[in-house]
């Protein structure tokens, strides 16, 4: 059997090694009923994604995936559903995400990213064992059509639309109502950004996700109580990973 990154036998590996590595999240996800789709479909959706990532660097486990896939999957329904999807990288995950929106019944996929990789900065983190990370200028670039081809080829295009530019500069002209986002912007400053336009926005009963729960700053930010009552004159969400998980859940 062929061996090459397009073959069957690297295609099935990489499903035995989903099954064995990520084997409750891939359960969970088959076993969950959505109304929006078979477990059919949910096999091929397991498949494609797969396939995405043995074609594009991903930035991200499939297990964390098929978690925000089956949040928006559990909101759609017969108007769709609108995700937001905050650093898109080399665009695996866009493709996947974009996947999920057309599987959940339509609607939009908004994908917010520089396209110029990580802005010009001077955040020093700590991961949760204590090792120092920098994210240097221009790191995880995805150019804009370079991204728009891998969603072309493996994803659904219809449901994207793009937000080039700093977050800072494209999220303040966002109106639009979102039942899931997620984030995976890697610094403090950025996380910041995405919360003050994203969080007044969610519906009642959306989900964030932030794929930077490994960072204490991180963590930090997200349970301090002050930061919430100050920010959005709320109390702190039910936030789930919270020191455990490199994928957090806001519940909103």
């Amino acid at each position: 059997m062929k061996r090459g990154p397009d073959s069957l036998y690297r295609k099935f590996e990489s499903i035995r090694f989903l099954a064995i590595r990520d084997r409750p999240m891939l359960s969970r996800f088959l076993q969950t009923t959505h109304p929006s789709i078979s477990i059919l479909e949910k096999l091929r959706l397991v498949w494609a994604f797969v396939h995405i990532t043995n074609q594009v660097r991903a930035y991200h486990s499939q297990a964390e995936l098929l978690e925000v896939t089956s949040a928006i999957l559990e909101r759609g329904g017969r108007n769709g559903v609108t995700v937001v999807e905050a650093g898109a990288g080399k665009g695996a995950s866009t493709a996947k995400l974009s996947l999920a929106v057309r599987a959940a019944g339509g609607g939009v996929l908004h994908v917010f990213d520089s396209f110029r990789g990580i802005p010009c900065n001077n955040e020093i983190h700590h991961d949760m064992n204590g090792r120092t990370i920098r994210f240097r200028k221009g790191a995880f670039t995805g150019r804009l059509r370079s991204v728009q081809r891998t969603v072309e080829k493996y994803g659904a295009p219809e449901v994207c639309c793009y937000h080039r530019g700093w977050f800072e500069d494209t999220m303040p002209k966002f109106e639009a109502s979102v039942d899931v986002a997620l984030f995976d912007v890697d610094l403090l400053s950025s996380t910041r950004t995405c919360l003050r336009y994203i969080y007044p926005r969610m519906v009642k009963g959306g989900m964030i996700f932030s794929q930077d729960g490994h960072l204490r700053s991180i963590i930090k930010l997200l349970e301090e109580r002050a930061y919430w009552w100050d920010q959005f004159g709320v109390p702190s969400p039910r936030i789930d990973g919270l020191g455990e998980d490199k994928l957090l859940r806001v519940f909103c």
